[in-house]
């Protein structure tokens, strides 16, 4: 009981950096504890630059070169008091004094933290603003508030009398980014309207009054929510006479995308290369068998959860539901998905190898699912993967083609069961069941991503930054809303990264590199160089004593169907970064490294468009016992995913297959400096 008691007062600490996905639920999983990442952590949020620091976590860190962080001494109160709470004799007066001392304002949700230099808010020169969301019951409308801080974020206090300071009416309404726009002369807020999908933009003269300007969107990626908005100008190649505007924002359940344009005080305009490019995914070829547009009174049904469905919005309290094909679509949330219940289609016959559908909603395999069902037996089922958006699966049939089936759709509980992820269950949502010629698989909307990855998530860039310094530097919350209460550790940053435009024969495009102040962190590194193999090739006297270091291989003389290099090994697991010659990818391959029976999703192969320019590859890799961050040909692709091998598979080997190819070059450093 006791256990149960802490858990729930960690909960509850108020703006807190140990939030619900970022505690460790298990000693022995120490052993994944990051050695230079920022950690522990939740959304990169509240990022800005003053008096010769910068700022993470609200605030709460700081840092003279983005790479080595120390906490502020409010921050260390609040641990030294968070630490305290933790003592199970602590009396629950004593407790609740503690808790009433870290309350910080109201802050909540992601958002930025702006100096108001000018004190044209009114609330004190200098005074720190953070622009965060809330909730507003009892709808769970998302609304903008803002908070102050006159003693740099050692205290805050929310200003009750403009809260909220904007509202659309939307539960999905997040993730203010708020700069000055120099060419205007006032303060621009950029912020997704997550179910819209689209980015709106907002004017103030005064950091309090905000008036609408423009929408940008929907395009690209559009089956997720758009949220944590990040915008911000860069030069071409670093030519200052060519700037162009960038919008970086998250995709749920995916990583994110980005889009280059222009932008005049008012409205972001999409290049025309990136709107030519961006076309909505086609549907595929069929016959179709439920699209529910005419409602479901042809299907049995029992119990209650499909009380409401076909419906055309999320439900009561429910969050976006996104990607649904035509305007209806089945949804088990009824009664905020407290109800219980299946519903069974009229027979049809199977006449194609392949039935598609789109599912969405929690990952609970039997207990919200869609089964198909031939001769009144379950042949086929299918979960969610604890996502908002419907995402397209599929099931070969060929084996029953000719006989009568019927698909159920299944909503019920268990009493041991534990939900993965309250937002998303428990619940199923689904559309478009289809019979056809090809399946149609899960995989991410053709978009421009910024990483192709799992584990790349809420993308940030600093606002503001030290004179001089013209770099654009972010980054992103290392985890997934489908698996992060599951996994054995979540909640640490990736490695800072600057962000670039560059032009390549087929437009511009984003590039990232890992900062070069990574660099005082490595060991003494060793060289390799001038090999040429088929199959498998390791340097001599070369295997890591941990798997926390960095690495950069090049790859020439490409006569080979794949190459690349695999980590973490050990016995049978092994962790492959690979390049596909003739599909011209980037591959990361995480189904045998290490412990991902947590959920079966999570062992995946990752893919990513990369172009084999001049028949050179290069590979730069950043190992840090749970994670791994790939930077394909100076950041052109990236792929950023946690991985969990055990404590001795730390073996690396070089491989080749279908041909030779040569190791120009190998350079390894191990990391022996800390971040914190």
């Amino acid at each position: 009981m006791k256990r149960i008691l802490l858990s729930l007062i960690l909960l509850s600490l108020a703006g807190g950096m140990l939030s619900a996905q970022q505690r460790r639920r298990n000693p022995e999983f120490d052993r994944f504890n990051p050695s230079y990442h920022f950690y522990p952590s939740g959304d990169p949020t509240g990022l800005f630059y003053e008096d010769g620091y910068y700022y993470n976590g609200w605030g709460r860190y700081y840092s003279t070169d983005l790479v080595h962080w120390s906490p502020t001494e409010a921050t260390k109160k609040s641990n030294e008091i968070r630490a305290k709470l933790m003592d199970p004799n602590l009396s629950d007066e004593a407790r609740q004094e503690l808790l009433r001392s870290m309350r910080r304002g109201g802050l909540g949700g992601s958002g930025t933290i702006v100096v108001d230099t000018k004190n044209v808010a009114g609330y004190g020169k200098d005074a720190w603003l953070a622009y965060y969301h809330n909730e507003l019951q009892p709808f769970r409308t998302q609304v903008i508030g803002v908070s102050y801080s006159l003693d740099k974020g050692a205290t805050w206090t929310r200003d009750q009398d403009r809260y909220p300071i904007l509202n659309i009416d939307s539960r999905e309404f997040r993730d203010p980014k708020i700069f000055w726009h120099e060419p205007t002369q006032r303060w621009i807020m950029a912020i997704g309207w997550a179910d819209a999908p689209k980015i709106r933009f907002y004017y103030s003269h005064n950091l309090l009054d905000w008036t609408y300007m423009s929408d940008f969107g929907p395009w690209g990626a559009t089956n997720g929510v758009w949220e944590c908005t990040d915008f911000f100008p860069l030069p071409v190649d670093g030519n200052p006479n060519n700037v162009k505007w960038v919008i970086a924002l998250s995709v749920q359940p995916y990583t994110g995308q980005y889009f280059v344009g222009d932008f005049d005080g008012e409205r972001f305009v999409l290049d025309p290369e990136y709107a030519h490019v961006l076309d909505v995914d086609p549907l595929p070829k069929g016959e179709v068998l439920f699209d529910f547009e005419h409602g479901i009174d042809e299907w049995e049904m029992e119990g209650t959860a499909f009380y409401e469905s076909p419906t055309d919005v999320p439900l009561y309290r429910q969050g976006a539901v996104m990607g649904r094909v035509g305007r209806y679509y089945v949804n088990s949330y009824h009664n905020e998905g407290k109800s219980e219940g299946r519903i069974t289609s009229p027979e049809f016959f199977i006449t194609r190898d392949y039935i598609n559908f789109k599912i969405g909603g929690a990952y609970a395999p039997g207990l919200n699912c869609v089964d198909l069902l031939v001769d009144g037996k379950v042949v086929r089922t299918e979960t969610g993967r604890n996502a908002g958006s419907l995402e397209w699966t599929g099931w070969d049939v060929s084996e029953f083609r000719g006989k009568k089936a019927r698909i159920r759709i299944v909503s019920v509980k268990e009493d041991q069961k534990v939900y993965t992820n309250v937002t998303f269950g428990p619940s199923v949502y689904v559309d478009q069941i289809m019979l056809c010629d090809e399946l149609k698989t899960r995989e991410p909307e053709h978009a421009f991503w910024f990483d192709y990855g799992q584990d790349f998530y809420a993308v940030r860039s600093w606002a503001t930054y030290a004179p001089g310094e013209n770099r654009r530097v972010w980054t992103a919350w290392m985890g997934s809303w489908r698996y992060n209460s599951l996994e054995p550790l979540s909640g640490i940053q990736s490695v800072p990264r600057e962000v670039r435009l560059k032009n390549f024969p087929e437009g511009v495009r984003m590039v990232q590199l890992p900062l070069e102040e990574l660099k005082s962190l490595r060991g003494k590194g060793q060289f390799f160089s001038a090999v040429t193999f088929e199959g498998a090739w390791t340097p001599k006297k070369f295997k890591p004593a941990n798997n926390v270091y960095e690495m950069v291989v090049e790859f020439e003389n490409i006569d080979a169907e794949s190459f690349g290099v695999r980590l973490c090994m050990g016995g049978s697991e092994k962790t492959t970064v690979g390049y596909d010659v003739a599909a011209e990818e980037l591959y990361f391959d995480r189904r045998f490294s290490g412990l991902n029976s947590f959920v079966d999703f999570h062992p995946a192969v990752f893919k990513g468009p990369m172009k084999n320019r001049d028949n050179k590859v290069k590979i730069h890799l950043f190992v840090d016992n749970c994670s791994v961050e790939v930077f394909g040909n100076d950041g052109e692709t990236c792929i950023s995913n946690k991985i969990y091998p055990s404590k001795e598979s730390t073996g690396v080997e070089f491989f080749s297959a279908g041909g030779k190819v040569t190791v120009k070059s190998v350079s390894f450093y191990p990391i022996t400096g800390s971040v914190m």
